[in-house]
C-alpha cells in the first residue's frame, strides 16, 4: 500500500485533470446504466405491444446515450493520459536531476545498464499504471459498486444468487496479485542485467573487437537475454493460470442467472425484458473482476519497478552544501592539507593517512607515485568529488566544506585521465564549463591546448560534431579539447591528471609550451606516469601507501635514494642526472635551468615572471 500510494501521489499536483477524469467517469457510468433498462422496456412494451413508434424511439435513445458516453470517454482517456504523462515527465525529470546531485561515489558502485533500465523501461511501466491502468481501476471499482446497488435494488434475491461465485473470483483475483508481483519484480532486475551487458558491450565495443572476443560477449548476452526470457515465462505462466479461472468463474454467473431467472420468467414473477436487462446488468458487475486480473497485473508491473525508481531518489548525496557554505570568493590558490585522512567506506584500510603539506599560490606541484598510492584520491579531495574522513582541505584559509559547491568548482579547472566528450560539436564541448564563451575565447583555449591547428582540419572545423565519448577523435585529440574546456573557465587551481598520457612525446612537448602561459598565475598539480613531464615543476609530492614520503624539488629528490630516485632510475636509466638531460636534448644544467627561468630561488614567480614549467 506504501508503494501503491506513493505512485498515486505523483498525480496529486495535477488534481484539475484528475477532477475532470472523475467527472467522465461518473457521468459516464451513469450513463451505462440506462441502455439496458431501455433494452427492457423495447422487450417488455415495444415488442410484446408490437409498437415500432417506441421500439424506434428507444433504440435513438440508446444510439443518443452512446454518443454522451464517447464524449465522456474522450474526457476521461484524454485527461487520464494527460495526468500520466505529467506526472512521469516530472518522475523522469526528479530522477535525472537527483542523479546529477549524487556524489560520484554512486557512480563507481552503480551499474550504467541498471540506471538506464530505471530511466526507460521502469518508468514506462509506471506511466503505463498512471496512464490508463489507474483510471481502469476506478472505473471498475466505481462500475462495480453502482451496478451492484442497481441490481440488488431490481432484484436482490436474484443478485445474491448470480453473485455466488463472486467469493471465489475475489480469491482467484487477490491470490494471482500475491504470484504476479515477485514475477515481475525478477523480470525487472533481469532486465536491468541485460541492459548493463548491451551498454557494456555498445561502449567497449573496440575493446571487445580488439581482444577478438565478440563470441564471447554474444554468449554472455545471450545469457542474460535467455533470464529474462525465463523470468518472463513463469510470469507469463502465472497470468495464464489465473486467466481461465476467472473466465470459468464468469460464465458459471451467467448460467446460474439463466437457471434462477428462467425459473422467475417462468413462474410470472419476472418479465423477459427484465431477465435480459438483468443479464446486460450482471455483464457489467462480471467485467470488473475479470478487469481486475489484467489491472492487478499492470498495477503489479508498476509496483516491481516503482521500488527500484524510488531507491535513486532516496539515496541521498555524500557531498553536499553545507546549510551554512558560503560562496567561495577569488582566490589566490594557497592550497594545503591539514592532517587530512580518507578511507572509501567499503575499504578496511585508509586510503590517505595523515597527509600535512601547503602548496603556495601560483606554485607548480607534480604528485607522483605508484599504483595505488593516492594520487587521484588526493587531488579528488580538493574539489570535493570525495570528503575527507579526517583533517581539512583549505583553499586561501577557507575549508572546502564550508563554501558551495558551485562557487568551489568553479575555481577548479580539472582535467582527468579518463577523458569524455559529449555528442556535440567542437565547440560546445570546449565551452561546457563556460557556455557564454565568445568564438574568440574558445579559439584562445584552444590553441593554448594545441588542439587549434587539428579542429580546423575537421570537416566543419569547430562546429564539427563529435561522435558519443568523443567517437572519431584520437586520444590525444580527445584529450586535447579536454585541456582547452578545462582552460576556457580560467581557474585559479588546475588538476591536471594525467592529461598527457595519450599523447606522443612531440605533441606533449608542444602542450607543456602552451601550458607554460596557461599555468602563470594559477596553483597547478599535475599527476602524471612520465617523469619527464613532471621534472620542471616547481615541487614534486611523492605518495607512497597513501602517505606523503618525499616533498622537494626535482633536483632534491634525484639526490637521495627515495622512491623518486628509484622510479627515475627505472625510466631512465641508472645515470639519472644523464638521462634527465637527455630527455630534453639539454644538458642537467640547462634543462633545469630553462625550469627555473622566471622563479626566484625558493621557488616562487619572480616579478614579472609568473611563467612555470609543466
Amino acid at each position: 500500500m506504501r508503494r501503491f500510494t506513493r505512485v498515486m501521489a505523483l498525480a496529486a499536483p495535477y488534481w484539475p485533470y484528475l477532477a475532470l477524469v472523475v467527472l467522465g467517469l461518473a457521468t459516464g457510468t451513469a450513463l451505462d446504466m440506462v441502455p439496458p433498462y431501455l433494452i427492457r422496456l423495447i422487450v417488455d412494451r415495444g415488442l410484446v405491444d408490437r409498437d415500432m413508434m417506441l421500439v424506434t424511439w428507444l433504440a435513438l435513445g440508446i444510439i443518443g446515450v452512446n454518443l454522451v458516453k464517447g464524449v465522456t470517454s474522450y474526457v476521461q482517456w484524454y485527461f487520464s493520459e494527460l495526468t500520466g504523462q505529467n506526472a512521469v515527465y516530472d518522475l523522469r525529470k526528479q530522477l535525472h536531476d537527483h542523479l546529477m546531485n549524487l556524489s560520484a561515489s554512486y557512480f563507481t558502485k552503480a551499474q550504467t545498464g541498471q540506471i538506464m533500465s530505471r530511466l526507460t523501461s521502469d518508468i514506462e511501466a509506471m506511466q503505463h499504471f498512471l496512464g490508463w491502468g489507474g483510471l481502469l481501476l476506478t472505473q471498475v471499482i466505481v462500475t462495480f459498486l453502482a451496478v451492484l446497488g442497481f441490481l440488488l435494488y431490481l432484484d436482490w434475491r436474484l443478485t445474491l444468487v448470480c453473485m455466488v461465485t463472486f467469493p471465489f473470483l475475489g480469491r482467484t483475483v487477490f491470490g494471482f496479485q500475491k504470484r504476479v508481483r515477485p514475477a515481475w519484480e525478477k523480470v525487472r532486475e533481469q532486465v536491468g542485467h541485460m541492459t548493463t551487458v548491451l551498454q557494456e558491450n555498445v561502449t567497449g565495443v573496440r575493446v571487445v573487437k580488439a581482444f577478438a572476443r565478440e563470441h564471447f560477449e554474444i554468449g554472455k548476452f545471450a545469457g542474460r537475454n535467455q533470464k529474462v526470457y525465463d523470468e518472463n515465462v513463469v510470469r507469463g505462466k502465472v497470468e495464464a493460470g489465473a486467466q481461465p479461472v476467472m473466465d470459468l468463474l464468469s460464465g458459471l454467473s451467467a448460467v446460474v442467472l439463466i437457471w434462477y431467472g428462467g425459473l422467475e420468467v417462468m413462474s410470472g414473477r419476472m418479465t423477459i425484458g427484465a431477465l435480459f436487462a438483468f443479464q446486460s446488468y450482471l455483464m457489467m458487475l462480471i467485467w470488473p473482476i475479470r478487469m481486475m486480473g489484467w489491472l492487478v497485473n499492470d498495477m503489479e508491473q508498476a509496483l516491481a519497478a516503482a521500488p527500484r525508481v524510488f531507491e535513486i531518489i532516496d539515496t541521498k548525496p555524500e557531498i553536499t552544501d553545507s546549510p551554512t557554505a558560503i560562496p567561495l570568493p577569488p582566490v589566490r590558490g594557497l592550497l594545503r592539507f591539514e592532517n587530512v585522512s580518507f578511507q572509501f567506506s567499503d575499504a578496511t584500510e585508509p586510503a590517505l593517512a595523515d597527509l600535512n603539506f601547503e602548496i603556495r599560490p601560483g606554485e607548480v606541484v607534480a604528485v607522483v607515485g605508484g599504483t595505488g598510492s593516492g594520487k587521484s584520491t588526493l587531488i579528488n579531495l580538493i574539489p570535493r568529488f570525495h570528503d575527507v574522513t579526517a583533517g581539512r582541505v583549505t583553499i586561501d584559509g577557507y575549508d572546502v566544506r564550508d563554501v558551495t559547491l558551485a562557487s568551489l568548482r568553479r575555481q577548479i579547472g580539472v582535467v582527468l585521465q579518463e577523458t569524455f566528450l559529449f555528442s556535440a560539436p567542437v565547440k560546445q564541448n570546449i565551452a561546457f564549463g563556460h557556455p557564454d564563451a565568445s568564438p574568440d575565447e574558445i579559439v584562445a583555449a584552444a590553441q593554448v591546448a594545441q588542439a587549434h591547428d587539428f579542429v580546423t582540419d575537421l570537416p566543419k572545423g569547430y562546429d564539427t560534431r563529435v561522435g558519443e565519448r568523443g567517437v572519431g577523435l584520437s586520444g590525444g585529440q580527445k584529450q586535447r579539447v579536454a585541456l582547452a574546456r578545462a582552460l576556457l573557465t580560467d581557474p585559479r587551481i588546475l588538476i591536471l591528471d594525467e592529461a598527457t598520457s595519450s599523447v606522443d612525446t612531440e605533441t606533449e612537448f608542444a602542450i607543456q609550451e602552451g601550458l607554460e602561459q596557461a599555468m602563470q598565475g594559477r596553483t597547478t598539480l599535475i599527476i602524471a606516469k612520465r617523469l619527464s613531464t613532471v621534472k620542471n615543476a616547481d615541487r614534486v609530492l611523492v605518495l607512497e601507501n597513501g602517505r606523503v614520503t618525499e616533498f622537494g624539488t626535482h633536483e632534491e629528490l634525484l639526490a637521495g635514494h627515495g622512491l623518486y630516485r628509484r622510479m627515475f632510475d627505472t625510466q631512465f636509466g641508472s645515470d639519472a642526472e644523464i638521462a634527465a638531460g637527455n630527455d630534453t636534448g639539454n644538458d642537467p644544467a640547462e634543462a633545469r635551468q630553462t625550469g627555473q627561468a622566471g622563479r626566484t630561488g625558493d621557488g616562487q614567480p619572480a616579478e614579472g615572471g609568473e611563467g612555470c614549467g609543466a
